[in-house]
């Protein structure tokens, strides 16, 4: 890449990454390449750069990457809403946890994402130092990140499975104002103060499949008043395979159902991250900044993806399954589609594309004006 090409790539995105010239070519090399290579691990990234240097070089500087450099999380996270125009809207935040093992070492990551339409895209996470579930004070520190970050945003709604529940947790979301809708286990008591506490599959005993039931008045988790959640409001719904989803929230219990329905894309995103599209898990780091590190690449790379499907789709009728979902995720059709802009141009003109993507307006005339090799 000359001179001129980098000091242009730079220019574009030094007023959203702080960093140092060449960290900044650096990180735009190891966006373009998972992009296209649909791969982390780096000796298949140092190949796709297009570089004076030999591979090995490349594979040593992308090294000292992930070695020297800490990204600032809420500049990435800045960053990647504003690459897909999220800012003002009420935004649908999902918590959810991803995990894998690496010989003997369990590799555990809490992830805050946002939902908006066909896209989800994480924002800020955390690398466990453990396996197993998150607690309380790991997911306020994540949310509390969120809310520094982004003070008046507003928020939807915050939705999470049955391991993100507890008494301390659900008050901490109360009080900061953020609408939650927490999906609860059905071995789980609940109480109110004209009916004694129960578990609640025996409040759903005579649901039938596909049978729904909203709970009169406010309920508690728990068996006393001593160790309780603060007031609830509880829907809950017979799935076809029988099995109970039991949903709380402070408020608006009809609508609970279809706002925690949101949460797939989540599973979609993760699938994204992983087999479908980045390939996670065949990393080989461990290092807990390491592991940072390469999620925020990821999360701008996701982001890339999503606002190239996006354009792609433009007013075009998305193809729907059975189950009303899109045949397709916006992140696979966006991938497929930044792989054919990259196709017959060279890296350092598919490193003006995406950037183009990340921190500017795209419209088709602005795409064909790109130069192509």
């Amino acid at each position: 890449m000359n001179e001129q090409q980098t000091a242009a790539l730079s220019s574009l995105i030094i007023d959203h990454i702080r960093l140092a010239r060449s960290r900044r070519e650096t990180l735009g090399w190891l966006i373009a390449s998972i992009l296209k290579a649909g791969t982390v691990t780096l000796t298949r990234l140092a190949p796709h750069i297009d570089s004076a240097a030999q591979t090995a070089s490349v594979h040593r500087r992308l090294e000292r990457f992930f070695n020297e450099v800490e990204l600032n999380e809420a500049e990435v996270a800045r960053l990647v809403a504003g690459a897909l125009s999220l800012a003002g809207k009420p935004w649908h935040l999902a918590l959810d946890r991803t995990n894998w093992q690496l010989g003997k070492t369990d590799l555990n990551i809490l992830v805050l994402s946002v939902a908006h339409d066909d896209v989800c895209v994480p924002l800020f996470w955390r690398v466990l130092d453990k396996a197993g579930n998150s607690n309380t004070a790991e997911r306020i520190d994540l949310m509390q990140t969120f809310k520094n970050t982004f003070p008046d945003q507003p928020v939807a709604s915050l939705t999470g499975d049955r391991e993100f529940v507890g008494n301390t947790w659900i008050e901490w979301l109360q009080k900061a104002g953020i609408p939650h809708f927490l999906r609860l286990r059905e071995d789980m008591y609940v109480f109110n103060r004209e009916h004694a506490p129960l578990p609640l599959s025996q409040h759903a005993a005579w649901l039938r499949n596909g049978e729904r039931l909203v709970l009169k008045g406010c309920w508690r988790i728990g068996v006393s008043e001593n160790n309780a959640s603060p007031p609830l409001r509880i829907v809950m719904l017979r799935l076809k395979t029988g099995e109970l989803l039991t949903i709380a929230s402070q408020s608006r219990p009809k609508r609970a159902l279809a706002v925690y329905r949101k949460r797939w894309k989540i599973e979609t995103l993760f699938a994204a991250l992983k087999t479908r599209g980045f390939n996670l898990e065949a990393t080989h780091m461990t290092d807990p900044g390491k592991l940072s590190t390469l999620m925020a690449l990821l999360a701008m790379a996701a982001s890339a993806a999503c606002k190239v499907g996006l354009w792609r789709l433009g007013k075009k009728q998305k193809r729907l399954k059975a189950h009303g979902r899109p045949a397709r995720s916006l992140f696979a059709f966006g991938l497929d589609a930044i792989r054919k802009l990259f196709a017959p141009r060279t890296f350092a003109q598919s490193l003006q594309v995406l950037f183009s993507f990340l921190f500017g307006h795209i419209t088709e005339n602005s795409t064909h004006s790109m130069p192509c090799a």
